[in-house]
């Protein structure tokens, strides 16, 4: 490869990165943030809005007209009413509208497109991620030590270098994608810690 094509795209790396990372946040920054939810617990609507910001950077395999897009929570209460209040005015992944339900155990995992494990459930989460497997569903969890254990996005907290602020951040375990005919698009990967 010729030096200044190698050189063209490290400078397009270099600028590109930060502006996805800019224009994802902002997009997330937009999303109201369920009142409730939001005066109850800032970050949980926080996550709430992440989870479901991914539906536009995440393509599923194409569903059979007029189903709805799923997105389950398991041992997370107060994190499905936030997903329920955030998605409740009928809003949609394409042409599917969204609905949010909670799931007691694995058997209802076929049906969901998005699965937000609770901390409760992180003992399960071995036992999830084998019965998902090859199946399109997008394992979710905001306990520590998720991305690496089967979940394929980890949302962690993580102050700035004053510890006066706190930002949400996630990290990628493209393993466990691998099989689910998930496309995860380049952006999301530009501005998340991917595992190796």
């Amino acid at each position: 490869m010729p030096a200044s094509v190698s050189r063209l795209r490290r400078a397009h790396r270099l600028w590109f990165a930060p502006l996805a990372a800019l224009l994802l946040l902002t997009a997330i920054a937009l999303i109201p943030a369920p009142v409730s939810a939001a005066a109850e617990d800032p970050l949980r609507a926080l996550k709430a809005a992440f989870i479901y910001k991914f539906t536009s950077f995440i393509d599923w395999p194409a569903a059979q007209a007029g189903t709805p897009f799923v997105i389950c929570v398991m041992a997370d209460p107060p994190m499905q009413a936030a997903l329920a209040e955030l998605t409740e005015p009928a809003r949609r992944v394409g042409e599917r509208v969204i609905r949010v339900r909670g799931l007691a155990g694995v058997d209802g995992i076929d049906g969901c497109q998005i699965l937000f494990i609770g901390t409760a459930a992180a003992g399960r989460l071995g036992a999830i991620a084998r019965r998902s497997a090859g199946k399109p569903v997008l394992l979710v969890g905001d306990t520590p030590g998720f991305a690496g254990k089967g979940a394929a996005i980890e949302l962690f907290d993580q102050s700035d270098i004053f510890r006066k602020k706190v930002r949400l951040r996630f990290r990628i375990d493209p393993k466990a994608l691998k099989g689910r005919g998930l496309t995860v698009s380049a952006q999301l990967y530009d501005v998340a810690e991917v595992l190796p």
